[in-house]
């Protein structure tokens, strides 16, 4: 049986992309890791066949260790892509006031997408991370008790209050009504070619060479080829330094494509492709 790997425990964004995932590919044991990182590197050594890490989200942006996993830890190829809606709500063991709430627990960039809620709502309550919001929500279910001491509050998705037993205090208290996730499904070998397709890709230029990103960008432009997103990262080595991640309209099997890619390969002083794979609706 395939077997997938995702961000545990229940109750994450993670396990709703891996429960669409599931209703994409039927029959597979899901298996919870602790963190990014754990999950990348069980699939590069076999561990789990796919993995499930989140890449993107519309207000934070990069997801910079995925990214620079795939540059320099792992040899695995993007396989799918999954778009989640992310809304978040405040959760509690029983219905409170907001005035009564003193603190908050939640993942560090969940924390972050609520900022300007927390800052005018609850401006005087302690701020606790934790290492996902479905964890902050059953910390939050299984705190003791104690008279005369308010009981923290989460911020988690709706299936965690539902998965924890908790009451809903506040929806939609994300800064940005849009926000969103891609997630993408990470294995040995990427997608093939359904005519839906869009391929990434990760470069670096000389520093020293004058127009070096715009001429490898001119090798898509010359064919006519859509480029859906263009970011820089750095190396990690020198300042100044950075890698290019793209993404391109089209599977890296079109003619066209691979023309483009074998010409970016020749004038970058580092270049992988990290997948082609079928475009989220």
């Amino acid at each position: 049986m395939l077997k997938v790997g995702y961000l545990g425990p229940e109750g994450t964004f993670s396990d709703e992309a891996s429960a669409l995932y599931q209703k994409k590919i039927g029959r597979a044991e899901f298996i919870p890791y602790s963190t990014f990182h754990d999950i990348m590197l069980a699939a590069d050594k076999g561990k789990i066949d796919e993995g499930i890490v989140p890449i993107e989200n519309s207000v934070e942006g990069t997801i910079g260790i995925v990214t620079d996993m795939l540059v320099n830890d792992v040899n695995l190829r993007i396989k799918q892509e999954l778009v989640i809606p992310v809304t978040h709500y405040l959760l509690a063991r029983k219905s409170v006031p907001l005035s009564s709430i003193t603190e908050v627990l939640s993942h560090p960039q969940v924390i972050d997408q609520c900022k300007n809620y927390l800052r005018k709502k609850l401006p005087k309550a302690k701020i606790r991370f934790t290492y996902s919001s479905a964890e902050a929500a059953k910390q939050a279910a299984t705190t003791i008790e104690v008279e005369g001491v308010e009981m923290p509050a989460a911020i988690a998705n709706k299936a965690a209050a539902h998965l924890y037993g908790l009451k809903v205090i506040a929806s939609g208290i994300n800064d940005y009504p849009g926000n969103s996730t891609r997630f993408i499904v990470l294995a040995k070998s990427d997608h093939k070619r359904t005519g839906k397709d869009k391929t990434s890709i990760v470069f670096s230029i000389l520093k020293d060479r004058p127009g070096g990103l715009h001429n490898i960008l001119g090798e898509f432009a010359a064919r006519n080829i859509n480029l859906t997103k263009i970011e820089s990262r750095p190396t990690k080595t020198t300042l100044g330094d950075y890698y290019f991640f793209i993404d391109i309209q089209g599977h890296r099997s079109v003619k066209l494509v691979s023309e483009a890619l074998a010409q970016v390969k020749k004038k970058a002083s580092f270049f992988k492709v990290l997948g082609s794979y079928p475009r989220c609706s």
